[in-house]
């Protein structure tokens, strides 16, 4: 029995640490989660933007856009900060490594509080994905 234990143990940590490995985890983060869960914005909706994970895409992508769009536009203070409009959730195991590296810089911050104050859309608008 305890032999048992410790072959499911280790395969279970196995597939944590595999799944997590750098270019593993970009395309099961593009093949489960696809394009459309990691998005991004600013306070008033100016900016957002949704994280690729293309093969030449990086995983700080919407960091260095929305310093771009800071230089580029000049917006107020409380508009400069870059919030994730998604949760961490523990139990996607897949997502770990990501959210390590990138998620924790963002602050959270819910869409329905964002969109009253939005900016309105504008689908030529560079700066807006959504």
């Amino acid at each position: 029995m305890n032999m048992k234990l410790r072959v499911i143990t280790i395969a279970i940590f196995s597939l944590f640490i595999f799944t997590n490995l750098p270019i593993i985890n970009k395309i099961i983060l593009r093949e489960i989660d696809g394009n459309r869960h990691f998005r991004y914005s600013n306070a008033d909706g100016s900016f957002t933007i949704i994280q690729d994970f293309g093969f030449k895409d990086g995983l700080i992508q919407a960091d260095w856009v929305m310093g771009r769009f800071i230089r580029e536009n000049k917006p107020s203070p409380g508009n400069r900060v870059l919030y994730r409009l998604y949760k961490i959730n523990p139990l996607c195991f897949w997502r770990w490594s990501f959210y390590i590296f990138s998620s924790r810089k963002f602050p959270y911050r819910s869409w329905e509080d964002i969109e009253p104050n939005r900016m309105p859309y504008k689908p030529n608008n560079m700066w807006q994905d959504f």
